[in-house]
Formats: structure tokens, C-alpha cells, sequence
């Protein structure tokens, strides 16, 4: 604040009155907003009120807003906007933009920052109509969660496949070239043999359409392909189209680069072949290839869907076992037998009848057992397996889709070699019960064979056994987050109260020792957020927000932070990572903010801090325009990183802190309300901030200096900056009376645009028009205009300096205005 005497002032002492001369006061607009404090009390230099502007930088000046772009000049559909996500491959660098709206997941046709008519198309059906979405990229796969569709995966147009083996059948082996056609490095090849006999698979994370591969060396002769699906215990053939076709004569199949593609088939099943579960799909030929075929890229196509857990492919040790002999009716203890890894201790099964079983125990349902032979000491009789049961709680239940890879090479002899027998666990409803001798409730499975087991020696002896944990169906979980490279899932039915974490490196597997759930967050309330802060989780419920530390679950951690503040609304919940300085000044910290019902809070991992009180007439009920109940927990906010700002959309309006100054900005209102937003980084590595509508269409933010309508015209941004109360004393509340005699802008120079300028005298609820400002000033960067004024009898003036013309920018550094103290009185 600079002032200048014109005159001096001098007190009567008789009355105490006092005349004051002309006096011209700088408003160096270098405060803050307030909308809850009093006018009168706000220090020089602080706004009341206003609306569309931001500051122009830390020290001051106030600024209209950018305006936006329509993304999609046509709707996606009449309805809202619920969230907004971007995934980028992180290896094909293939770019998604997607918007949740009429439940369903859009994939935009122009990514950022291009703009088209239509969004895009859907891509995932079934997703909320009523509540935003969560996601996260885990590895390679994008994750989206919300209570109705539950948690699905994708992997964009072009994912890696997660299997490629090779089946030599003069060897009786498999090869596993599944790193050769996944490492982007065009110098490792899958080798595809040439014999009429030799096949190889291809596994897709989710039921697969299409299988494109780049070939280095082709086939020359005149083949053709047969691509089957596994389903239900049997290949089906699929009746693909084949794009590796020479181009001359179309009858050479795998002679160049193409893809493979066929109709979704909704009931595949999947499998495991190389200790990899997914779905897989086998490629045969009409006859022997003309040589070798080399690829060096499988990719997968398969649509976003529901998360196929799967097995994490570590086996585990059974917790039991026997090994009934019919002929003695004795249950023979055999854990010890087939858990050592020792040739030397086995359990005997020579000359085991029909009337024999193998019982197995584990502690959760299994969906495969890996049986270890003695070399030498293995089945020769015509005796294959016939049977694994499961204990239903009443009954021994057969499994089905048996595939036994213990057979010979003729497929007649179960027991023959080493290896798994598997079965499609999906219906299996298996339940825990104690046995004989054991009293520890478990899953029971027994096997059976068809014929007698033996060999010349009656000697056959199995050393190990171990098992696959059955993947079961998830629920429906509400949202997920990625954390230290597992993928952390919330809501969950049984355990609201818990995270639920995957395999490392394997957020599509929940099944298996290496994933599970937390410890318990407080009480059984849910969970209703977790957001990556730091090397740590924030997790939020209702009424108390924690933290989530460790590396891994056997260290995983838990701290409560607060027990009194908690998140209203899952979708505020923000970090931000470019330093913020009003917690600890010597150490500007990245932060979390949210909104409870009380207000907006920032968290630098130690203690929340309340940060709304400049606006807590949004939240405090005290005050008619305090957000309503019903709307209190359905709050959205957005990071703007470019201009450091948290933006808090309230049902009309919004709200804007920035968050590197420590300050709200006054209220914005756009010409049409944001229902959601989402800061990304665009294909041109650029930053860029859009939002959703309540009419279905998608806004790119901060660009052109009008908004738009619904039918993409151009809508002025009406903006204003409105005072605190002036007084003659400046660093006090009114206690003379004065006479406003004038007031001077200090504005960027424009080169067209009017300012309005109202007053307020003592306060008043509406304001007087004191006339126009011109910013015009050709040739100058700065325009100083003036407006005569004469206010008499006031306690305090408020001014409002406003424009509402399209394509104007009002950018007000200070004003400058002439008071004239008339003394103490009733005037």
C-alpha cells in the first residue's frame, strides 16, 4: 500500500472530530480471497469476492480464466460425464483417452490435444451410470474399477501376448520363446517348427479375437492354419481369418507379417500350458512348413472385460495326505513322503487298484496338482486317471475338464512321466472338512484311475506333490491403485475394511501366497479410497485416513494418521508432487488434498491440514449457500499441475486453491458445469487439462478466451474482481467518514475492451454503476484510466471492476483511488 498527503488532516480537540485532507491510495492487489471474513476486516490488498479469475502471479494481480474447446462437438450420449482416464502403453506407447458415460467406457477416436465431432466408441459396456470410476496402469494393463461392473482389465489395441510355446513333438517338449516375442528387441525370434506335427499356442491375459504376429523368416509352401480355443476341457476350432497369407497366391500361410483374427468366443476357458495360466489359443497347419519360421512379435486382441484372476504360477506344498490301500482298508500318512524333494522317500502305488485313492489336502481350493515320478520307477500299464473329486460338504464331486500331463506319448498310461494333472476348478464348490487322523480342516481331493497301476516290478513310486491354488471370481470392488507394482483393489464384501493386494508383477493374479489382504484399517467401515503418496498408500474411510507402508506383505504396515477427519468424497482425493510450502516452509512438500464434509485438506504425511476456511461458507452449515447434504459426498476434483491448482467442482460452480501459494481463487462458473476433469499429458508430451459435462461431451480446459456452449458457440467469460471494504484508515475498520472522489485501474493494455466499474457504498447489497474503463492503450503495455467519482458520507466502498464482453481478457494489477475524510458523526 503507497499513499500520498495532498493535503494535511488535524484534529479539534474539543468534539474529537477530525478533517482530513485529499488523500490517494495504491491498492496493490497482492492479497488473498476471503469470502467468509467481513469486508472491513480484510488487510489492503485482499478481494471479497469476484468470479472467473485466477491470480497472474505470486505476487499479485488478478486475471480472467481460459476458456475450453469442445473434444467432441456431438454428445456421447444425454447423459453425464462421470470420469475421465488416459492410458499409455508403456512400451508400444499406444495412447487411450476414455470417458465413463451411460454406462459405458468410450474410447476417443482423437486423443489429446486433438479435437473431432464424435468422442469415440465403447469399448467396455456395463460400467456405472451413476458413479465414477477408478484407474490405474499396473505393468502393461490398465485397470478400471467401479461398484457395478467391478474391476476389468486391457491392454489397448496392440498388448503383448502373455505366452508363446512352442510344442516339438519329436522331442515330446515344450518351448517357451515367450520373452523372444515380448521384448521389442527385433534381434530375438521364436523359433515356429516345420513338422506337420508341431503346433505352438499363444496366451492372452483375456479371451482373445485376434493374434498378430511379425515374421522374419516365412513360410514358402502353400499351408493353411487351424486356430482353436481351448474350452471346457477340448480345442475348438475358431474359423480364423488368416492375414499371414503370401500376397500372391494367398495359400501360404505365416509368409509374412498379419494378424490372425476370429470371433470372440464368450464361453473359452482357460488353461495352463508351461506354468502359464490365461487363454490360450493353439495354431496347427495342413502340413510341414517349408522351414523353420522365425517371429519376433506376438501381440494379442481381446476386449476390455471382466479381470480373469489367475494362478500366480508358484506351486505350493499340499498341508496333507494319504494314500488308501483298499486291500488292508488302511489310510497310510504320506505328507511327509511327498514334500521332502527326495527320490528316497515316495509313496508306493504299484499294483494300486481301482478301488485305491491318493487324498490331498490344501488350505485353499486347488485347480492342480504336480505330480513328481522316480525316474525308472513309473506306470507302464494301460491305467489313466480318471477321476479327481472334491469334497462338496456331503459328497465326493467329480472335477471336470481333467487334463492329465502325466501321460505317455500315446496318451494311454496316466503316472508315465512327471508332470501336472489339472482340472477347470471354475465349478468347483469344494468345502473344508477334517479327516481321518488329521484334524485340521482343509480342502480334500482324491484320485483315481481306471485300471490297475504297474509296471513289471509292481514298484511305482511318486516323490512329490504339489498344488495350484484355484483362481476364484472376484466380487465387484469399487476401485484400485497401483502400489509398489502390485495392483490394490477396495470394497471388497467380505473384508470392506481391508485392502486386497495381487502377485507382484502380477496385478491379474489374487490367487496364491503372494497375494492377500492387508491388515485391518479400524473398525469394519469400508474403505472408500487409497491414493499413492510418496513410497506409500493413503488410505481413506469415512472417518479416519491412514497410511499403507512396506515393500511387500510381509512387511506391509499400517499407521493411522487422523481419526477425527475422513474423505466425504472418494473422487476429491489428489497429490500433488511440485512442493508445497505452508506446511513446513523449509521444506516445501508434495500433498494429498480431499474434502471431507467440514472441508478441503492437505496432507504432507504427518497431519491433515484444513485449507478451506477462506470458503468455508461452502461447508458450514451456517451459511444458505453451504453445499446440501445430498450432495456433500459426490464431490469431483482435479489437478491442474500446469497453473498449480486443485479444482473442487460443487454442483454449480467451482472452486479453485492453489496450492503452491496457499490461496483460493473466487468462485468460477462456466457457461456449462464440469462434472468431472483430468489433468494427462497429451501425445505431443504437452500438459493439458479436460473435463466432462453433465450433456455427455468432453471440454479441453485453459485454451481460447471464451467457453462454449452445447451447440459449440462462443460464450463470453464474465469475470470480476470486488474489493475489500476501503476505509480511510487503511490497516483499520471504518471509523471516519469520507468522500470517494475517484478511482484508476492499473491494467495489461488490450487492444479493444471496457471495464465496469460499480461501487458499493458502506457495503451495500447491490452495486452502482460509476461507468467504463477503457484498456485500450496502442503502443504501451500498461493502461491507466480514471473514473470520477463523488461517494459522500461513506464508512467504507467496495469496487467492483468486471468484464463480460467475449474475447476480452481483464488483466488488474492495482487500483489507485482518491478519499477525502470528512470526520467523525452521524454525517
Amino acid at each position: 500500500m503507497v499513499f500520498f498527503n495532498v493535503r494535511e488532516w488535524s484534529q479539534d480537540e474539543d468534539n474529537g472530530s477530525r478533517l482530513m485532507g485529499i488523500q490517494v491510495f495504491k491498492e496493490q492487489l497482492n492479497g488473498q480471497y476471503d469470502g467468509v471474513t467481513p469486508p472491513t476486516m480484510l488487510p489492503a490488498g485482499a478481494i471479497s469476492d469476484g468470479e472467473n479469475v485466477r491470480k497472474i502471479s505470486k505476487l499479485g494481480g488478478w486475471k480472467v480464466r481460459k476458456g475450453c474447446a469442445l473434444h467432441n462437438t456431438t454428445a456421447l450420449a444425454a447423459a453425464t460425464v462421470f470420469s475421465l482416464h488416459k492410458f499409455k502403453h508403456p512400451r508400444n506407447l499406444d495412447y487411450h483417452f476414455l470417458a465413463q458415460c451411460n454406462g459405458n467406457l468410450y474410447d476417443a477416436t482423437n486423443d489429446p490435444p486433438a479435437t473431432g465431432t464424435t468422442f469415440g466408441s465403447s469399448v467396455l459396456s456395463g460400467a456405472s451410470s451413476s458413479i465414477a470410476g477408478f484407474s490405474d496402469v499396473v505393468g502393461e494393463s490398465f485397470f478400471y474399477a467401479d461398484p457395478t461392473i467391478g474391476l476389468v482389465q486391457w491392454g489397448g489395441d496392440t498388448p503383448f501376448c502373455t505366452g508363446f510355446v512352442v510344442w516339438d513333438n519329436s522331442e515330446a517338449a515344450y518351448i517357451d520363446y515367450t520373452r523372444e516375442v515380448a521384448d521389442t528387441r527385433t534381434s530375438t525370434l521364436a523359433i515356429v517348427l516345420g513338422a506337420a506335427s508341431d503346433v505352438y499356442y499363444v496366451c492372452s491375459p483375456q479371451i482373445a479375437e485376434g493374434i498378430t504376429l511379425d515374421i522374419v523368416t516365412g513360410n514358402t509352401d502353400a499351408r493353411t492354419l487351424t486356430l482353436k480355443s481351448w474350452v471346457a476341457g477340448a480345442w475348438a476350432d475358431r474359423s480364423a481369418t488368416d492375414g499371414t497369407l503370401d500376397t500372391a497366391t494367398s495359400t501360404k500361410t505365416h509368409n509374412k507379417d498379419g494378424s490372425i483374427t476370429w470371433t470372440r468366443n464368450a464361453t473359452d476357458t482357460m488353461r495352463v500350458i508351461g506354468g502359464i495360466m490365461g487363454y490360450w489359443y493353439q495354431v496347427s497347419f495342413s502340413g510341414a512348413l517349408s522351414n523353420s519360421v522365425t517371429v519376433t512379435s506376438c501381440t494379442v486382441t481381446y476386449d476390455m472385460s471382466a479381470l480373469a484372476n489367475k494362478w500366480d504360477g508358484v506351486a505350493h506344498w499340499p498341508t496333507g495326505a494319504r494314500f488308501y490301500d483298499q486291500s488292508v482298508g488302511e489310510y497310510q500318512e504320506a505328507l511327509g513322503k511327498i514334500t521332502s524333494e527326495s527320490t528316497s522317500l515316495y509313496v508306493q502305488v504299484g499294483a494300486a487298484t481301482t478301488s485305491d485313492f491318493l487324498y490331498l489336502k490344501t488350505p485353499e481350493p486347488a485347480t492342480g496338482f504336480g505330480i513328481g515320478m522316480v525316474t525308472d520307477y513309473t506306470n507302464t500299464a494301460n491305467a489313466q486317471v480318471d477321476n479327481v473329486e472334491y469334497w462338496d460338504g456331503d459328497s465326493w464331486v467329480a472335477c471336470a475338464g481333467i487334463i492329465d500331463e502325466t501321460l505317455d506319448d500315446t496318451g494311454d498310461t496316466s503316472f508315465a512321466q512327471s508332470g501336472w494333472i489339472w482340472w477347470n476348478g471354475v465349478v468347483d464348490a469344494s468345502k473344508k472338512r477334517t479327516f481321518e487322523g488329521d484334524d485340521i480342516p482343509g480342502h480334500w481331493y482324491r484320485i483315481s484311475w481306471d485300471a490297475t497301476i504297474d509296471n513289471t516290478d509292481s514298484d511305482i513310486r511318486i516323490y512329490l506333490v504339489s498344488y495350484a491354488p484355484f483362481p476364484e471370481s472376484l466380487p465387484l470392488y469399487k476401485g484400485c491403485v497401483q502400489f509398489k507394482d502390485r495392483l490394490l483393489v477396495w470394497g471388497d464384501p467380505e473384508y470392506p475394511n481391508r485392502l486386497r493386494y495381487s502377485a507382484k508383477c502380477k496385478p491379474d493374479s489374487f490367487s496364491g501366497q503372494d497375494s492377500g489382504y492387508t491388515d485391518s484399517f479400524g473398525d469394519m467401515k469400508e474403505i472408500t479410497c487409497a491414493v499413492r503418496f510418496y513410497n506409500e498408500l493413503v488410505v481413506f474411510k469415512e472417518d479416519s485416513v491412514w497410511l499403507l507402508e512396506g515393500d511387500s506383505p510381509e512387511n506391509f504396515g499400517k499407521l493411522e494418521v487422523a481419526d477425527t477427519v475422513g474423505l466425504a468424497s472418494p473422487q476429491t482425493a489428489r497429490v500433488v508432487e511440485t512442493g508445497y510450502p505452508s506446511m513446513h516452509r523449509d521444506e516445501p512438500m508434495s500433498v494429498i488434498i480431499w474434502q471431507d464434509t467440514d472441508g478441503i485438506y492437505a496432507l504432507d504425511g504427518r497431519k491433515p491440514r484444513k485449507v478451506s476456511l477462506p470458503v468455508d461458507h461452502y461447508f458450514n452449515t451456517e451459511y444458505s449457500t453451504a453445499i446440501a447434504a445430498a450432495s456433500i459426498k459426490n464431490r469431483v476434483a482435479f489437478i491442474d499441475q500446469l497453473n498449480n491448482e486443485y479444482h473442487f467442482l460443487l454442483p454449480s460452480s467451482e472452486l479453485v486453491y492453489n496450492y503452491m501459494t496457499d490461496e483460493f481463487y473466487p468462485p468460477w462458473n462456466r457457461s456449462i458445469d464440469l462434472t468431472c476433469g483430468l489433468d494427462l499429458w497429451g501425445t505431443d508430451n504437452r500438459n493439458y487439462v479436460y473435463g466432462g459435462d453433465a450433456a455427455g461431451r468432453v471440454h479441453k480446459l485453459e485454451t481460447d478466451t471464451t467457453d462454449k456452449s452445447s451447440a459449440n458457440a462462443d460464450v463470453a467469460i464474465s469475470h470480476s474482481v470486488k474489493t475489500r471494504g476501503i476505509s480511510v484508515e487503511q490497516g483499520k475498520s471504518p471509523s471516519l467518514r469520507f468522500t470517494f472522489r475517484s478511482v484508476q485501474g492499473e491494467f495489461k493494455a488490450q487492444t479493444a475492451g471496457d471495464v465496469s466499474v460499480a461501487t458499493f457504498k458502506d457495503l451495500a447489497t447491490s452495486g452502482t454503476s460509476l461507468g467504463t474503463m477503457s484498456m485500450i492503450n496502442t503502443g504501451y503495455s500498461l493502461a491507466m484510466p480514471m473514473l470520477p467519482a463523488s461517494l459522500t458520507n461513506c464508512m467504507a466502498v467496495q469496487l467492483s471492476l468486471a468484464s463480460t464482453t467475449a474475447d476480452i481478457e481483464m488483466w488488474l494489477y492495482s487500483i489507485l483511488y482518491t478519499l477525502e475524510a470528512i470526520g467523525l458523526g452521524d454525517g
